[in-house]
């Protein structure tokens, strides 16, 4: 019985001795922020053309927005500098990019829409954002008086503008069905140029955005109006590669204990620009 103990005692020494190494040789990170580590920067898509308040170029050339500062802050929390990959010239191209995984994860104002998550996971949101219809003031008021843009939107005909790919463009085309929604690339310039021109009588999108025109151009607030639909709620969050859980996991953290809340206010005064040409 002793003897058997022994060989026991032995067997089991040496199978934790030959364990140490297999433990000492495992990463201290899991795979998706290794990567990370071991490249020594973390790759984050943003979109190429201008989106202030998120996204914009400062005169040096270098990005400046709160998207980019909060890049930065991620970068600096993991320990590496931040590379900006800017080729994407759309918010559909931004998710492909990060679901291709040629970012670690994509930042510019993107809204966690049902459709986006199908090839792409979200972060929790670090921003909630009301929609809002940017109304042509003169045309609407000659046509519906002092009745609601939200209201006005049902009727058969109401010409509609929409950022194609967006979850105000998914809000539109499910809230105003009997509406004529025509897509744009961009919400400025092109949306709020056609809203202008009188070639639509409104465009949808976030509060943001609407609010962000009115104080950008030089003759909107004669020209035109903010109507915030109250009732809607805009998710803004980052997007990772489907296999970056770990990743997904740290960013939810990070958002909710190292990001300092901010208000639409605070953005709109912190980054305010020029409308782009």
């Amino acid at each position: 019985m002793l003897q058997r103990r022994a060989l026991l005692a032995s067997a089991a020494a040496l199978l934790a001795g030959a364990a140490r190494p297999l433990l000492a040789a495992e990463p201290p990170s899991a795979p998706d922020i290794q990567r990370i580590l071991d490249r020594g920067r973390l790759v984050v898509a943003v979109i190429g053309s201008p989106l202030p308040p998120f996204v914009a170029a400062a005169a040096a050339g270098t990005l400046t927005g709160y998207d980019i500062e909060l890049a930065n802050g991620m970068a600096r929390a993991l320990g590496v500098p931040v590379s900006f990959d800017s080729k994407a010239r759309s918010i559909d191209a931004v998710l492909a990019a990060v679901a291709r995984g040629d970012a670690d994860l994509a930042l510019s104002k993107l809204g966690a829409t049902l459709e986006g998550a199908l090839r792409v996971r979200f972060s929790r949101p670090y921003l909630t954002l009301h929609q809002a219809l940017l109304v042509n003031r003169p045309r609407f008021a000659q046509r519906a008086g002092s009745r609601d843009p939200a209201e006005v939107a049902q009727e058969l005909g109401m010409l509609l503008g929409v950022v194609a790919g967006t979850t105000s463009a998914e809000d539109a085309h499910r809230r105003w069905p009997r509406a004529q929604i025509r897509d744009y690339p961009r919400f400025d310039p092109e949306l709020v140029d056609a809203v202008l021109a009188g070639e639509l009588l409104a465009a949808c999108g976030d509060e943001l955005e609407a609010r962000h025109a009115l104080t950008t151009r030089g003759d909107a607030p004669l020209r035109l109006r903010v109507s915030i639909l109250p009732e809607t709620r805009l998710g803004i969050a980052a997007a990772l590669p489907r296999e970056s859980l770990q990743l997904l996991a740290w960013v939810d953290l990070y958002i909710e204990t190292a990001l300092a809340p901010v208000t639409t206010d605070e953005l709109l005064a912190r980054y305010a620009t020029k409308s782009p040409d």
